[in-house]
């Protein structure tokens, strides 16, 4: 098994956080928007050693991997120390759009 990576959460992923808990608790309840981050946090904690089993999107942006948390998908990057969650994101969304924007780099 892999070493363990620490893992970070960048500006973006955590603003991606804030923005799926604000909607899931205005169309659900807090308790939906609750238990939908608590799965996207597992899946985190699983990227600790598991981050090799990600896709692989470098048609999106070089050396970048990504799971999924249905409805979401989680893009990150893994580094010789650290696994670091760049942006998490609805399945709807543009992915190729999102990620040619310099500010996702």
């Amino acid at each position: 098994m892999p070493e363990a990576k620490n893992v970070t959460w960048a500006p973006f992923a955590k603003r991606d956080l804030r923005d799926i808990w604000r909607y899931y608790a205005r169309v659900g309840s807090p308790e939906v928007a609750d238990r939908l981050l608590r799965e996207i946090d597992r899946a985190g904690v699983l990227l600790e050693r598991r981050y090799h089993l990600g896709r692989k999107r470098d048609e999106l942006m070089p050396g970048l991997q990504s799971v999924i948390v249905h409805p979401h998908t989680i893009f990150y990057r893994v580094s010789d120390a650290s696994v670091e969650v760049v942006r998490v994101l609805h399945e709807r969304r543009d992915f190729p759009g999102i990620f040619s924007k310099d500010e996702t780099r």
